[in-house]
């Protein structure tokens, strides 16, 4: 090779690796951006940490000032409850001050109407409800719908045992019947086994709604004068109350311990509901506990109709305390 050639090739090999250096020059570069971009990421993440440790003591800042408000809002509200139970009991005790009786019955008309409402419950409570009735009909419906079904099968069966004892080995409605007998014969035995079982329930659920109806007719007296006591009942209670809630005397103390001094401004119907209800209650069992609304628990196993009562009043008393 000549010297000549020599100097060609070289030139062409420090070509190749001058480009090859531009390459890796440029990655390198690349390489040089991306990792300043990550330098730049320890910053950002503690700039946010700053940022965050900021919002989290200016949340905290704010949860203790409020949590303080809170504190001193409580504060002067049961500052002023005392003040209030103070001024009543000086109102109560000053000369003149009259508490009305919202347990007044002088001449017992309203204690007689809650024996004629409790009278009314416990016919009531003797008699079936709603869904026992429900469920004791569909005895007789569960037969009906098997001696059907049962029918329906057999019929089948009748029909295509004719077709089999009248017709040739070769007819082509015997291969058809020869199915429907094969499909409905094990069908209209089923039903005949549920049949047996299905009739007894149904003859015991008809004398238990033939009992019930009995039953029915002979308290239907008494239950509907009691469903009317009940509504003449809540009418007066519920105007003695409005009458005593206008009115300018002081309410009775078990009275504005359960339910305070007046009707809240919302659910007003729901507060004066539930103190009828109490009220009622109260006449019904002669309740006359001064400062507990609805008396002593009563003797759940001698009483257990006043006990569910009184179970559901004291539920129905948290909404208004």
């Amino acid at each position: 090779m000549s010297v000549e050639g020599s100097y060609t090739s070289l030139d062409r090999k420090v070509h190749d690796l001058e480009t090859s250096l531009s390459g890796v020059s440029s990655q390198v570069s690349d390489v040089e951006d991306a990792v300043g971009r990550l330098e730049e990421i320890p910053r950002r993440v503690d700039s946010l940490e700053y940022d965050l440790r900021e919002a989290k003591e200016e949340t905290e800042r704010v949860d203790n000032d409020l949590g303080d408000r809170i504190s001193a809002v409580d504060g002067s509200v049961d500052r002023l409850v005392t003040r209030v139970a103070a001024l009543e009991r000086y109102l109560r005790q000053a000369e003149g001050a009259v508490v009305v009786d919202l347990d007044e019955d002088r001449a017992g008309e309203v204690h007689a109407l809650a024996v004629t409402v409790n009278k009314g419950l416990d016919a009531q409570a003797c008699l079936l409800d709603d869904y026992e009735r429900s469920r004791l009909k569909l005895s007789g419906a569960h037969l009906k719908q098997a001696l059907e079904e049962r029918g329906g099968h057999r019929a089948a069966v009748l029909r295509a045992a004719a077709i089999l004892a009248t017709t040739q080995a070769d007819d082509p409605e015997r291969n058809a019947a020869e199915l429907d007998f094969k499909s409905s014969a094990p069908k209209a035995q089923a039903a005949h086994r549920r049949v047996g079982p299905l009739r007894i329930s149904a003859e015991d659920a008809r004398q238990k709604l033939e009992a019930d109806d009995a039953r029915r007719a002979k308290k239907a007296k008494v239950i509907e004068a009691g469903q009317r006591a009940d509504t003449k009942l809540r009418l007066r209670l519920r105007s003695r109350l409005s009458d005593a809630l206008s009115g300018a005397e002081l309410l009775p103390v078990w009275f504005v311990t359960a339910f305070g001094p007046m009707a809240p401004s919302r659910n007003a119907n729901d507060w004066m509901d539930a103190a009828t209800d109490v009220l009622a209650y109260r006449v019904a069992y002669q309740v006359t506990d001064p400062v507990v609304a609805l008396g002593a628990p009563p003797d759940g196993h001698r009483a257990p109709r006043r006990t569910a009562r009184h179970q559901e009043l004291t539920r129905e008393l948290r909404r208004w305390r």
